[in-house]
């Protein structure tokens, strides 16, 4: 069955949103601080306000980005986001998601596994976010991502910073569901929404590996995600046939 995941900004409404996508229906939620800057790691009490919120969900995912900008990092900047990995796991984050790359914008294998590494001794999910679509060659991307273990891909099929949604990259998203021959979960982000995810569906040539929809902004109303539009999403994707 195709999944849906609910971004959560860590605001002042964190426990309304996460509330709204548990009710709604969300297998899993992705929560991140700062979404004006495409989302950083939140802090301990938003993660503890999520894990309540959530309740015994098995699908708390949460944002490991220290800092804006691109994805190049520092080893001090790994070995600080090693650290919120560890922060993760003890607030009973059920994953993480993070996205390290070189400065020619391919995998930092050196950086993937020491933050794979720590996340799988701590029985997280390892999510690769967007940082998937700054890549030059997303397929030789895919790869390398299975083979260190990564469990789920974040991906609009479109370039990073193009502005595009996936209704733009369902060419690429088929050719990277297809490639992941389901050892991995590729996640669909990047404009969804209630309106355009079954245009999407209708055009995936393989519905039956591990997919799952990604939404944020199209389920906001002042800020806060939306019972009611999350639960319209997330029906919408659960009861297409």
């Amino acid at each position: 069955m195709i999944k849906t995941e609910i971004c959560v900004n860590s605001d002042n409404f964190i426990s309304q949103s996460v509330s709204s996508a548990y009710i709604g229906g969300a297998d899993t939620i992705e929560l991140c601080s700062q979404m004006h800057l495409s989302g950083l790691t939140p802090g301990k009490k938003e993660i503890i306000k999520a894990r309540k919120a959530f309740e015994d969900r098995s699908g708390l995912m949460v944002m490991i980005r220290n800092r804006a900008g691109n994805f190049n990092y520092t080893k001090i900047e790994i070995s600080e986001m090693c650290n919120q990995i560890k922060l993760a796991a003890e607030c009973k984050a059920n994953g993480v998601v993070f996205g390290p790359l070189s400065e020619n914008n391919n995998v930092d294998i050196d950086s993937l596994k020491r933050c794979v590494d720590i996340s799988k001794s701590l029985d997280l999910l390892v999510t690769f976010h967007r940082a998937f679509d700054a890549t030059p060659n997303p397929l030789e991307t895919l790869e390398i991502l299975i083979e260190y273990g990564v469990d789920r891909i974040l991906t609009s099929g479109t370039k990073w910073n193009e502005n595009k949604s996936a209704v733009d990259g369902v060419d690429i998203l088929n050719k990277i569901i297809n490639s992941a021959e389901n050892k991995i979960e590729v996640v669909i982000g990047g404009g969804i929404a209630q309106n355009n995810v079954v245009k999407i569906l209708e055009k995936l040539l393989n519905k039956s590996n591990k997919i799952s929809f990604h939404a944020y902004s199209s389920v906001l109303v002042n800020g806060a995600a939306n019972l009611a539009l999350v639960k319209a999403f997330v029906e919408t994707v659960k009861n297409y046939k």
